[in-house]
């Protein structure tokens, strides 16, 4: 992580004057939780959660690869929030608005597992001065996380699963090296695609070679949609993956994104492939 914390005067003066510019929904989902939503003055476009922020026509809405500097510098920001993901795309923006208004800038890592996410939002804690609200809020997850862990325990047969990201172009898919594969072992899912690293395009003959028993989809797409996106796999006719019962549809952002309602995403996860 990168950026440094508050000033001794923001401290004194209670806070009430940050600005928060948010360049990623994750972190905007890990400030609202963290009580910050009041301070927020600009959001991405694809910010749709919680809905109180998508629908605040006060805060401002950005394209994160199009970003308007000179928007942002109106807006007098005391803290701007990117992320590592998209960060080439707008790190000399960032530096002009921080120069023009001398506005912190944090940069969050990429979570690779749970203890990332957890990582992040300390990061960001300490970045806005409300370390002690990280610390709950981290404590929280961590609880709703175990609680999964043990629904979901001592199961005749682990599931196996093939994580279903994008099929157009390419079919993509979650492998190691990632919060989605490591949160999923917490529910005692084992991926089928854990000889690859990180996000990565695999061919639809991969999918059926390694024999998933389910598939976990995070396209959203309804049921329909995606039983005819499974159905172009070459072999899937008689396969497990063929049979509806066993295609789960998970709200993207439960699961895809790295913040607060990851363990929202677990259990509906393990709903859908155990119960």
């Amino acid at each position: 992580m990168t950026g440094c914390s508050g000033t001794e005067e923001d401290i004194e003066s209670g806070f009430e004057d940050r600005r928060i510019i948010s360049l990623m929904p994750s972190n905007t989902e890990i400030l609202v939780e963290l009580g910050l939503e009041t301070n927020l003055v600009g959001v991405t476009s694809e910010d749709n959660y919680p809905e109180s922020v998508a629908n605040d026509a006060s805060i401002t809405k950005f394209n994160t690869f199009e970003l308007d500097a000179e928007k942002m510098i109106a807006l007098e920001p005391t803290h701007i929030l990117g992320h590592e993901s998209s960060s080439p795309y707008y790190e000399d923006t960032l530096k002009q608005v921080s120069e023009s208004t001398g506005a912190e800038v944090l940069v969050v890592e990429e979570a690779k597992s749970i203890s990332g996410i957890y990582d992040s939002i300390k990061a960001i804690g300490e970045f806005i001065n409300e370390k002690t609200a990280a610390e709950w809020l981290n404590d929280d997850i961590e609880r709703k996380v175990n609680v999964q862990n043990s629904v979901f325990e001592n199961r005749d047969e682990e599931a196996r699963v093939f994580i279903h990201i994008s099929s157009d172009p390419e079919l993509y898919t979650a492998g190691t090296e990632t919060f989605i594969d490591d949160a999923l072992s917490e529910i005692h899912v084992e991926n089928a695609f854990d000889d690859i690293d990180g996000y990565a395009a695999i061919s639809p003959e991969a999918v059926i070679e390694r024999n998933p028993t389910e598939v976990v989809s995070i396209m959203g797409l309804g049921d329909e949609e995606l039983e005819e996106a499974l159905s172009g796999i070459p072999g899937i006719e008689g396969h497990e993956l063929d049979d509806p019962k066993n295609q789960c549809n998970i709200e993207p952002d439960l699961l895809a994104r790295p913040g607060p309602r990851i363990a929202d995403g677990l259990r509906a996860v393990g709903r859908c492939i155990y119960e």
